[in-house]
């Protein structure tokens, strides 16, 4: 500006026309860029709408020639008007590929789902698949019938002891001798039960086909003496049962007393003797010829005997029995 400021000044001398010519510049100026504005300002404008709209002459000429291929049944692959605007129609997508295996059942189902005796041509269709008759009967013969266990009874003799018979039933593959009631025999031990009254064969398990069961009580002495009926010692079969000098009479209800000269066999063995409850007979003189018995002693609770100091009382107070040391005073 300046520069032609400069220039012009050779052409006016006076420092008036200079500033009026400077005014004039800068007004012809700015009215150029008011006007490049302007023309900018429309152009864009214009392209926005016609973006906006989605066509132009060339994209109008384009539109107008595919609707007239595609009345003539031509189908355009692809076709451009501007790198902004893109008409390309996408390959067709495959169709997934159908297994051979379900072809065939969907085939043979479509086969079997019509009857034929529908009349071709008739406009009915018929999707129901029919069930096989022989497959469900099959099914239904399958199924296991509900058998019930056979029942077993049970007769179980006492063989000398008491009671002398009692009967049970039980499932044939539930039997168990753990629920039967042990029977009880004076003098003699239960030991289980047998097939045969002699207690030769013992019993262990139920035999197929079996439906009546016969068992007898097997018995057996009280370990170290050998007793009556009544349940009394007869004799002691064994020093075992003699511990350090001690002989503990046997503490079940088998055994109910014990007779004279049972323990003759042990009488030098002898130091202390033991009395339980079930105890409820002693023989007079059955503690007599015991040369080194000390002490007697009862348990607490027997009905017809007890002891002091050692000595032998019955209930009534009499002596039954004395160590050898006892003198009478």
């Amino acid at each position: 500006m300046d520069e032609i400021i400069r220039l012009s000044g050779y052409m006016w001398d006076g420092e008036q026309d200079r500033e009026a010519v400077v005014e004039k510049l800068c007004k012809v100026l700015v009215l150029v860029i008011f006007g490049v504005c302007l023309w900018t300002a429309a152009e864009s404008l214009s392209s926005s709408r016609a973006d906006e709209r989605g066509y132009s002459a060339e994209s109008s000429f384009v539109r107008n020639q595919a609707v007239e291929d595609e009345k003539q049944g031509m189908i355009p692959l692809a076709f451009s008007v501007s790198d902004s605007l893109d008409f390309s129609v996408p390959a067709p997508i495959p169709a997934p590929a159908v297994d051979q295996k379900v072809q065939e059942n969907m085939e043979n189902l479509g086969t079997q789902a019509v009857p034929s005796d529908v009349p071709a041509g008739s406009g009915s269709a018929v999707s129901a698949i029919p069930v096989e008759s022989d497959q469900a009967e099959g099914s239904l013969a399958e199924e296991p019938e509900e058998v019930l266990p056979a029942m077993l009874t049970i007769h179980l003799y006492g063989n000398g002891g008491s009671p002398a018979v009692a009967t049970v039933a039980e499932q044939a593959d539930a039997v168990s001798s753990e629920n039967w009631n042990i029977p009880q025999r004076p003098g003699k031990v239960f030991d289980g039960w047998y097939l045969d009254e002699a207690c030769t064969r013992p019993f262990e398990a139920v035999e197929e086909g079996t439906t009546v069961l016969e068992l007898y009580a097997g018995w057996s002495e009280l370990e170290g003496f050998v007793s009556d009926d009544e349940g009394h010692i007869l004799s002691c079969t064994s020093g075992g049962v003699i511990v350090d000098g001690l002989l503990a009479l046997p503490g079940v209800s088998a055994c109910t007393g014990i007779e004279a000269g049972a323990l003759a066999g042990v009488t030098g063995q002898i130091m202390e003797i033991y009395i339980p409850a079930n105890i409820l007979y002693i023989a007079p003189g059955a503690f007599d010829s015991l040369p080194n018995l000390m002490y007697i002693e009862v348990e607490a609770g027997n009905p017809n005997y007890y002891s002091e100091n050692g000595i032998l009382y019955t209930a009534g107070g009499e002596i039954a029995g004395r160590p050898v040391w006892y003198t009478g005073e």
